[in-house]
C-alpha cells in the first residue's frame, strides 16, 4: 500500500472520529448538558483546525462544529456568543443546518459606511478606532498554500463590539475560522455621525504567511 493511500485511510478515520464527536455533542445538547457540549464543541473545532483542507466538504464539517458551539452557547444563555457562532457557521457554509435555539435571530443592523463620496450622510461618518487587537493563529494549511489572504466584513456596533461577520474571500475554512476567532476579540471606539455612535461596516484583511 502506498504512503498516499495510507494517509487517505488515516484521514478517513479522523473524519469518522469527528462525526462520532458531533453525535456525542448533539446528545449532550438533547440532555441539556450545555457546558459539556460547549467544551466538547471547542475541542472539536480545534482538532479540525490543522487537519482540514480547502474544499467545500471542509467548510461543511467546520460549519457543523461551529453550529454546535452556537447551540451550546444558546443553552447557557450567552446571547452574543450564540449570535456570533450562528453567523460564523452560516458564513462558513450557507447550507449548514443549525440546531434548535431559543435565542432570537437578531435583526440586521442599520449600518453606515465611512466616507462614501456619493453619499453626503455617509461622508460625515467617522471611522471606528481599534482599541484592542488579537492576532490570529496560523493553521497548518498555510504551509501548503504558501500564503493565505482572508478578507472579512463585520459591523462595529455602537458598543464597540464586532458583529455580523461575513467572509468576503478566503482560500480555506481553517484560515477563515482563525481570522474570525481573532477579530471576535477585537474592540473598538465606535464610529460616529454628528457626535453620536453608529454601527459601521468594517473590512479587515488578514495575510497568513
Amino acid at each position: 500500500m502506498s504512503v498516499l493511500v495510507v494517509a487517505i485511510a488515516a484521514f478517513g478515520d479522523v473524519v469518522d472520529d469527528w462525526h462520532r464527536d458531533q453525535a456525542a455533542i448533539e446528545a449532550m445538547l438533547q440532555q441539556k448538558r450545555y457546558a459539556e457540549a460547549r467544551k466538547a464543541s471547542i475541542k472539536l473545532s480545534n482538532r479540525m483546525f490543522d487537519r482540514l483542507g480547502a474544499n467545500a466538504d471542509a467548510s461543511r464539517m467546520l460549519a457543523q462544529a461551529v453550529a454546535l458551539r452556537a447551540a451550546s452557547e444558546d443553552g447557557l444563555g450567552n446571547v452574543d456568543d450564540t449570535n456570533w457562532y450562528r453567523q460564523v457557521a452560516k458564513t462558513l457554509d450557507p447550507e449548514v443546518v443549525l440546531p434548535p435555539m431559543t435565542t432570537p435571530v437578531p435583526e440586521r443592523l442599520d449600518v453606515h459606511h465611512v466616507g462614501l463620496p456619493d453619499d453626503s450622510a455617509s461622508a460625515k461618518v467617522e471611522a471606528p478606532q481599534r482599541t484592542r487587537k488579537r492576532d490570529p493563529e496560523r493553521p497548518a494549511i498555510v504551509n501548503a498554500l504558501g500564503e493565505a489572504i482572508v478578507v472579512l466584513e463585520v459591523v462595529i456596533d455602537v458598543d464597540g463590539m464586532v458583529r455580523q461577520p461575513r467572509i468576503v474571500s478566503s482560500p480555506a475554512p481553517s484560515v477563515s475560522y482563525s481570522a474570525l476567532e481573532a477579530i471576535k476579540q477585537w474592540r473598538f471606539r465606535p464610529g460616529s455621525m454628528e457626535g453620536k455612535p453608529v454601527p459601521v461596516i468594517f473590512h479587515i484583511t488578514f495575510n497568513f504567511h
